[in-house]
């Protein structure tokens, strides 16, 4: 039975949608998958190494580490109107922002969740309940930004104290407040998915009917009632109950920028690409002016492997909005993934880290630009960067691994990937790379200690790594090797095909065999999986790169 991993990378997430991104296993860094993801709708692709899979640049999935810029959008966390002032609709500017508030620091309170900064709206509006502890309003905002920083940091006990929050508020001021659930649902679908009980999910969906089945609702609480619905929904993998619910979002507030963006993306998860590619165009006609929608067709461009278009759309966001550095990043990555102008992505990276120095996973990215020119020094700095902002990332340590093995310091490589998989166990796609560091680094009778597991391992029980270790042991042969890829997927098998030349390459290199390595380290390039840390190593072996 032969499995698969998924690399990973770092992304950039943007609102409150979440798919999933099925899981392919191979054994290098990978920049770029062909999915379907939970964040694409946006889709950008999915980089995951190991632990980082979500929404390169577009989407938010509740159970993010990564989200640089929260919910550009927030349907979920809108304070009520008056019933002088109602609500206009969510993603609309100005939405529900209130007119002559109880508090002063409300508009400051709401201004600081709208942009994101959750420990400030966390902050302001603890100083307001401590003003008046009855104030709803307040409890309703501590507890939208407890839900929040909660998903942000996968902290069970802060999305639960958001969700008391939204209860309290409901108790404070009346139940006819129908913007008071919304943390809750929300809070709720995402707890769902941080501890896999479907039970929360099938809750929101039950209580959400519930409230919808109230007479005089106003649009745009049925709205946001919907969206949540259909947020639990596909979580659930109910894809067409949750196109059903978002398009209910429309019918209601058919300016319900949320809904839209969603009902495309849920499209695209369940495969009817003509119907996601008319909601994206569609999303782009009722909000011309807003840099997300072009941002996230733009992913979806991206996923649909039309780089040009996702490049037009990523610039007509930052033609919108020239600090829209989530725009930059997804161009960048476009430029990355096509491999044919890495100045490009670059300095797209670049202008993303001027306006936001804090990515630590954008760094990583830029790296990646830089060995691809064959620049291992400048690569090397910024994934010191990367680890420098985040001490216990794993993927920052891998790629210094690689960069180390690319300029052939094989010890350091070794430490390197070793601090990886101390800081994280699962990946296994650096065990070809750890054996390989270790045969050069003159270790090669630990190396078969250190993978004795994949080297006894019953053939019907060996995944992708284990066929590469096996190989590099001497204990199977080529063609073994090539046989045992996937049969169905060509892309994949493709990108395997990649990681079997490489590796064939540099056995034949150990060998002294330098003519043969290099046939297979041009095959290895032939297959342009330039995502696959064993293309670029390919290009480090002849010394090909893209400037």
């Amino acid at each position: 039975m032969t499995t698969f991993q998924q690399e990973s990378g770092q992304f950039v997430s943007i609102h409150s949608l979440k798919h999933s991104v099925p899981a392919i296993r191979l054994a290098g860094r990978r920049w770029l998958a062909g999915w379907s993801p939970r964040v694409v709708v946006l889709a950008f692709a999915c980089l995951a190494d190991a632990g980082v899979t979500d929404a390169l640049l577009g989407i938010e999935n509740p159970n993010s580490r990564s989200m640089a810029q929260a919910q550009l959008f927030r349907p979920s966390t809108r304070p009520p109107g008056s019933s002088t002032n109602p609500p206009t609709p969510p993603g609309t500017p100005g939405a529900n922002v209130m007119t002559a508030p109880a508090d002063p620091m409300q508009a400051e309170t709401e201004a600081a969740y709208q942009r994101g900064d959750f420990p400030k709206a966390l902050q302001l509006a603890e100083a307001m309940l401590a003003r008046n502890p009855n104030n709803d309003i307040a409890i309703y905002l501590r507890g939208s930004a407890r839900v929040e920083l909660g998903i942000q940091q996968q902290d069970l006990e802060l999305i639960r104290s958001g969700i008391e929050d939204a209860r309290s508020a409901l108790k404070v001021g009346g139940t006819d407040k129908i913007n008071y659930y919304l943390p809750y649902l929300y809070g709720m679908t995402a707890l769902a998915g941080l501890e896999e009980k479907r039970e929360h999910a099938e809750v929101v969906i039950k209580f959400a009917d519930s409230i919808l089945a109230r007479p005089n609702l106003r649009p745009e609480e049925r709205a946001n009632l919907q969206y949540q619905k259909a947020g639990a929904q596909v979580y659930l993998k109910n894809t067409e109950q949750a196109i059903a619910s978002y398009l209910a979002a429309i019918q209601s507030s058919p300016q319900h920028l949320g809904a839209h963006v969603a009902l495309a993306s849920a499209y695209a998860t369940a495969g009817k690409i003509a119907e996601a590619e008319a909601a994206f165009s569609n999303t782009t006609r009722v909000f011309p002016n807003n840099p997300l929608v072009f941002n996230n067709r733009g992913m979806y461009y991206q996923q649909q492997r039309k780089p040009k278009e996702a490049i037009a759309d990523f610039s007509r966001a930052i033609q919108l909005d020239p600090r829209f550095y989530v725009a930059y990043t997804n161009r960048g990555f476009t430029y990355l993934n096509d491999g044919e102008n890495p100045a490009a992505a670059i300095a797209d990276f670049t202008e993303s880290l001027r306006l936001n120095p804090q990515q630590p996973g954008i760094y990583s990215l830029r790296g990646a630009a830089k060995l691809q020119q064959g620049k291992l020094n400048e690569a090397l700095a910024d994934y010191n960067e990367t680890l420098r902002l985040d001490p216990k990332n794993p993927i920052a340590m891998a790629d210094i691994g690689f960069t180390k093995f690319f300029s052939k310091d094989y010890p350091a490589a070794l430490a390197s990937f070793n601090n990886a998989v101390l800081e994280d166990p699962n990946l296994r796609y650096l065990n070809p790379w750890r054996y390989l560091s270790m045969a050069y680094a003159g270790q090669e009778g630990a190396a078969a200690a250190t993978f004795s597991d994949s080297l006894s391992k019953p053939v019907d029980k060996r995944d992708w790594m284990d066929q590469l270790v096996l190989f590099l042991a001497g204990k199977i042969s080529e063609q073994e090797l090539f046989n045992a890829a996937e049969p169905n997927d060509l892309n994949l098998r493709n990108a395997q095909f990649c990681e079997a030349y490489y590796f064939i390459g540099q056995q034949r290199l150990r060998a002294g065999n330098t003519a043969g390595a290099n046939q297979f380290f041009e095959q290895a390039l032939a297959t342009k999986a330039r995502y696959l840390s064993a293309y670029r190593g390919a290009g480090f072996a002849l010394g090909k790169f893209a400037q």
